[in-house]
Parts: C-alpha cells; sequence; structure tokens
C-alpha cells in the first residue's frame, strides 16, 4: 500500500488544481481533477477524508498569507491518496502530518511565492530567485511527507520482524542459550536476570512463545523445561544481481565481481564465534528501517549514488551518509566509479532464515515418521501444542538439513562461473559463425 502526496493550490485564474504530486507522474488527469475538485467543497481549515470508489483520500485545508493574493490570503489542501481501506490509527498519524506540513508553509512568510511558478516572468530578477527557490522547497516538503506516509504504512516484512526481535541482545543471547539443548525453566530464568537485570524475563518468553520460536514443556506437576523450536539466522549471500550483470551491463562484471569474490573468499573462513557476532550485526541492519530501506533498494541492483537521497525522508536524510558510510564499513555495499558516474552496489546480500535447532537435528532418524497426536489424549492445549510439534517436524522433512554457508557460496560462484563461460562460448560461437559466412563470401 503505497501512498500517492498531493498538494492542491487555487488558482486566482484557474481554480482548484493539483499543484504537486509525488512520486511524480503517478497521478492520473482524472484523479488529479476529482482531488482538486474536493477543494471546493471545503470552506474551513481542518482534516477530512473522502472516498471514490477504490481510492481512499485524507486531506487537510489551510491557508497561508500571501501579499499577491487577493484578500492576502491562498487556498492550499494536502492529500495523503490511498488505494485501500486503511484504520484509524493510521488516519490518526495522516492528520498529525498534515497538520505539521501546514504548519511549516505558515511558519515561512515568503513560501507564497512558490505557488507563482508559472508566472515567473512577470516578476523582476530578485523575486524570481525567490520563486525558484521556495518552489523547490515546497516540492521537497511534499516528498518528505511522502516519505514519511510511507514509513507510517508500510507493512513490514517477516524478515524485518524477526530482525527486529532478534536486533535485541537479551533476546539473541537467550535463544543462543536454548540452541545447545533443553534448560529447566528455573535454570534460565537465574541466568536472564543475572545477565540481563533491566529486562523482563516473563515477557520476554511469552514473546519467544507467541513467535513460536521455542516451546515450554511441563514434566510433572512442577518442573517446566524450555526447548527451543526454530534457529533464527542471519547470513550473507552473494548478491543475485551480480549475475544480471553480466547479460545487462557485461563490462559491469569486471568491476563488481573481484570485490565480491574476494569478500566471500574471506567470509567462508570464519570462526564460529565470528560468524555469531555477525549474524547479530546482521540483525541490526535488517531491524534497522533506514539501513532496511537502502538494503531492499540496492536488491535490484545497482544505483547511482546522486538518487539515494530519494530512498529516505528529509528526516533520515542527515543520517544517510552516515548509514552509508556503515554498510560500506561492514562490507555490505561498495561504491564504484563506471562511466564518469558513481554507482552504489550491494557486495553482500543478508537473509534471515529459520531452521530446526542442530541438537534436535542429531536426535532425528535418517527417515522422520510423522508426529501425531494422541486422539485419546484428554485436554485440547496439549493436543494443539503437538499438532504444533508435528507441522515443525514435516516442515523439517520437506526442506532437509540446510545447505552449508560454504556449499551456498560455493553453488553461486558456479553458477557465476558456469554463465560467465556460457557468455563467452556464445560470443566464440558467434564470431566463428561471423568468420565462416565471410569465408563463404570470399
Amino acid at each position: 500500500m503505497k501512498p500517492i502526496c498531493a498538494l492542491s493550490y487555487f488558482h486566482r485564474k484557474i481554480g482548484p488544481m493539483v499543484w504537486y504530486s509525488y512520486p511524480e507522474n503517478l497521478l492520473d488527469d482524472n484523479l488529479s481533477t476529482r482531488i482538486a475538485n474536493i477543494m471546493d467543497q471545503q470552506f474551513t481549515e481542518g482534516f477530512f477524508t473522502h472516498s471514490f470508489e477504490d481510492t481512499i483520500t485524507m486531506n487537510y485545508y489551510f491557508e497561508i498569507e500571501s501579499d499577491w493574493a487577493r484578500g492576502n490570503n491562498d487556498m492550499l489542501m494536502i492529500s495523503i491518496i490511498f488505494d485501500e481501506q486503511t484504520n484509524l490509527q493510521i488516519e490518526d498519524r495522516i492528520k498529525e502530518l498534515s497538520i505539521e506540513f501546514s504548519d511549516k508553509l505558515k511558519s515561512n512568510e515568503e513560501i507564497y511565492t512558490a505557488f507563482h511558478i508559472g508566472d515567473i516572468n512577470n516578476f523582476e530578477e530578485n523575486e524570481q530567485e525567490k520563486i525558484i527557490r521556495n518552489n523547490e522547497l515546497v516540492k521537497l516538503w511534499v516528498r518528505e511527507l511522502y516519505w514519511a506516509s510511507v514509513e507510517l504504512t508500510r507493512e513490514k516484512t517477516e524478515e524485518e520482524r524477526l530482525a527486529e526481535l532478534l536486533s535485541k541482545e537479551f533476546v539473541f543471547l537467550t535463544l543462543r542459550k536454548l540452541s545447545k539443548g533443553p534448560l529447566p525453566l528455573e535454570w534460565m530464568k537465574e541466568w536472564f536476570q543475572e545477565n540481563f537485570p533491566d529486562e523482563d524475563f516473563d515477557e520476554t518468553i511469552q514473546t519467544l512463545a507467541q513467535k513460536q520460536l521455542i516451546f515450554i514443556n511441563q514434566i510433572g506437576i512442577v518442573e517446566k523445561y524450555i526447548l527451543l523450536l526454530k534457529e533464527v539466522n542471519a547470513e550473507r549471500i552473494p548478491p543475485d544481481s551480480v549475475i544480471e550483470y553480466i547479460d545487462e551491463t557485461p563490462e559491469l562484471i569486471d568491476l563488481i565481481l573481484p570485490k565480491v569474490q574476494e569478500y566471500f573468499s574471506r567470509y567462508e573462513m570464519k570462526t564460529q564465534e565470528e560468524l555469531e557476532e555477525d549474524s547479530f550485526l546482521l540483525f541490526k541492519i535488517i531491524g534497522d528501517p533506514k539501513k532496511y530501506n537502502v538494503l531492499s533498494e540496492l536488491r535490484n541492483g545497482l544505483i547511482p549514488r546522486d538518487k539515494l537521497p530519494k530512498l529516505v525522508s528529509k528526516r533520515n536524510l542527515d543520517a544517510l551518509s552516515k548509514v552509508l558510510n556503515f554498510l560500506k564499513e561492514f562490507n555490505i555495499i561498495e561504491e564504484l566509479k563506471f562511466k564518469d558516474e558513481r554507482y552504489i552496489i550491494l557486495k553482500t546480500n543478508l537473509q534471515v532464515t529459520t531452521a530446526f535447532p542442530e541438537y534436535l537435528r542429531k536426535l532425528l532418524p535418517q527417515e522422520v515418521k510423522p508426529v501425531v497426536a494422541d486422539k485419546y489424549n484428554t485436554g485440547t492445549t496439549e493436543k494443539s501444542k503437538q499438532k504444533e510439534i508435528a507441522e515443525i517436524l514435516k516442515d523439517v522433512r520437506k526442506k532437509g538439513i540446510k545447505k552449508t554457508k560454504e556449499e551456498k557460496i560455493s553453488n553461486f560462484l558456479e553458477d557465476l562461473a558456469a554463465k560467465s563461460n556460457q557468455k563467452s562460448l556464445s560470443k566464440k560461437s558467434f564470431n566463428s559463425n561471423n568468420n565462416n559466412e565471410r569465408d563463404d563470401k570470399i
């Protein structure tokens, strides 16, 4: 659900019109006209919603002081447009953002000049400079409002939700401790409170159980054990986009491939302890919206560095250079120069995976029989838990034993080499055919 942000302006000759919308060129003429016409129905400053067909608009009408307008006021309306229903919480936040936007315009005494860009030739040079400067400023604020709306309404992926949880050190280390085997609940509580006295143990365990990462098993009346049901890992993998460069821009391969190969040849040599430290770092990267926004865009391929500011809101713009430096320092991205332009590429892609715990995998026979809940067992809660465990075991049988880090990297490099060789052979074949044709002509 990506919104469109539109700023409407009441032109003294034309009437209401959408003055600027972002993302640009997404608002068609019909919708643009209908949005502008809403403005005629509003006479007092305030927030309101308006719907037609599948389009939901949240609007805020307001006025700003203007030395160049009849009545010394310009009439404006900011609209956030959605293509599906939203909830009241989002509506309240959009209202807050819209009020902030209107206050920002009202606080600038010369901002009214921005809306006369179409008549700029009718003004003197010093006024033209104000018009151009403020025109760009208002458009920047509209883009800023758009990105704030995107961050507000974007649904997080499962990858992000898991990473956000495991980016907390006390959660990460709790799961790592449980990965060695089941532990009595009381022992686990003592360890947790000793290491993380400021955190709530019961709340943490409840959250992990709700996420189906752990299972509390009661033996007898009193004794309880905690079992890890899923290992959650964050790992680096070679970016798929590297292979695509062979076909789309083959000359880029000579620049990118050595950097990717060099890094992963060293990554293969990391110890288990180093991998765990790296995994925690990757969880923090994926769980951070600012870093994840950049990562998501780079997964689609390289992008010019000067386009990166458009990936985040102005609120995050000041932190963008720090984000890029951070990602570069930890070998997530690489900057290179190609055809006199600087590009940012994804050096290592990141992924969050879940797997059956190692200590339980070792206990499984080669062929695991399905675990079926005892139909004679009384107590629906116990049956439900047994069914959940049966589904987890079934999922493990489908996935099989997970590939090692070395196997994944090796497979990627083999695929890359094969595709590169295939392309090379195709070129040789093409050149050979051309030579034969020339010989036949001779």
